[in-house]
């Protein structure tokens, strides 16, 4: 026993970190997200950044809006009850809303999510957030500004994250000048859109505007193609939907949408290098390159806790500033502090991408801040 004692005290336990995942595709894009954490926290051990290895604990589950929110609230508890420092997750807004007030009730464990809405930020909740609702209609209405277009077409979800993009883009495109000339609600799953073509190709736009999560996105190119209308088209970052499967690429075959994966970040590229080098793939999708960011968060918060807690990871994130990221146009960096918890600094933190006309393909469009002073209007100067 005494033996066992001493070399029980000798050895030195991992730091443990929580991956919630609350939305499994049970494709590539799951594997490359698992494959990037664990390539960026080895890298972390090797430089000497940190000096012990961190341990991963996954929790898969499907939360809404295909599942439920009670799942993610029990696997976030069980990481916590694992004894993680931090948390990856959840995705999906309608899952981090409620859960930001659960962690802040728990007051354990920070947590990084991607979803958008400011809702879910809190005093342990931070975001890398994959686009926002408030700031994806302003970048959106810089897009579409530059492609010379004015009367848009709303096709939004009726869920709490369509809603809350439909409110923003209203707004948005007023202040850009676009003139919104319907708003057409649309179930958050699979539907007929056979009725929701007719009724916006009859307030005749030239522009049509998706907002929400994705799944309304889908069926949506086949009503347009059997009622032979090919209007322009953008989504949110619901384009991102498009890196799943061939079939979600053929699904957004045509549209313009926001994505973090821009292929001239040269921090991006040349961790997709190493993640090449180690894993004989080179994927070319938003996942990569936002888990990197995450990661890289994590890692350095770990370094950075005194003492290493939950509480103490918390503060060591909000240490992170000016670290260049992966994701977003080049120039774009990650920043954290007190009372911050947004962590993208630079415009073009999401660019627009088109998917081919054939599906086979995604391509960069534009960068919303091109046109961005178009889009916000001119800035006050003062009373007149």
């Amino acid at each position: 026993m005494a033996d066992e004692a001493v070399r029980g005290y000798g050895s030195v336990a991992p730091l443990k970190v929580g991956l919630l995942n609350d939305y499994p595709t049970q494709t590539s894009t799951d594997n490359d997200t698992v494959d990037t954490l664990r390539l960026v926290f080895d890298e972390a051990v090797a430089s000497g950044l940190l000096d012990r290895p961190i341990e991963l604990i996954e929790r898969q589950v499907v939360g809404l809006p295909n599942g439920t929110y009670h799942a993610v609230e029990t696997a976030y508890d069980e990481l916590v009850a694992q004894g993680c420092l931090a948390i990856y997750g959840p995705y999906v807004s309608d899952n981090a809303v409620p859960l930001a007030a659960h962690a802040d009730r728990v007051a354990k464990v920070p947590n990084i999510i991607l979803s958008g809405s400011e809702g879910a930020l809190g005093e342990w909740t931070f975001a890398l957030n994959n686009g926002s609702m408030p700031e994806e209609p302003v970048m959106l209405a810089a897009v579409m500004l530059g492609d010379g277009r004015s009367r848009i077409a709303i096709a939004y979800e009726a869920s709490l994250i369509g809603k809350e993009y439909l409110a923003f883009a209203e707004k948005a495109y007023a202040a850009a000048g676009l003139k919104v000339v319907t708003t057409v609600a649309i179930p958050q799953v699979e539907a007929d859109k056979a009725k929701v073509v007719s009724e916006l190709r009859d307030a005749e736009p030239d522009a049509v505007v998706h907002v929400g999560f994705g799944h309304g996105l889908w069926g949506f190119t086949d009503a347009l193609l059997a009622a032979g209308w090919d209007p322009p088209r953008y989504t949110t970052t619901a384009f991102e939907m498009a890196h799943i499967n061939a079939e979600w690429m053929r699904q957004l075959s045509g549209w313009v949408g926001l994505d973090s994966y821009d292929e001239r970040n040269t921090v991006g590229q040349a961790f997709l290098d190493r993640f090449e080098a180690r894993f004989g793939r080179r994927p070319a999708h938003s996942m990569p390159g936002l888990t990197h960011d995450v990661a890289t968060v994590i890692a350095r918060g770990l370094a950075a806790a005194r003492p290493l807690t939950g509480d103490g990871v918390k503060q060591g994130i909000e240490q992170v500033k000016l670290v260049p990221s992966a994701s977003g146009a080049p120039g774009t960096f990650l920043r954290f502090g007190r009372c911050i918890r947004q962590g993208w600094m630079g415009t073009d933190y999401l660019i627009a991408r088109r998917v081919l006309p054939d599906g086979s393909a995604h391509v960069f469009h534009a960068a919303p801040s091109d046109h961005i002073s178009r889009a916000v209007g001119p800035a006050c100067t003062g009373p007149r």
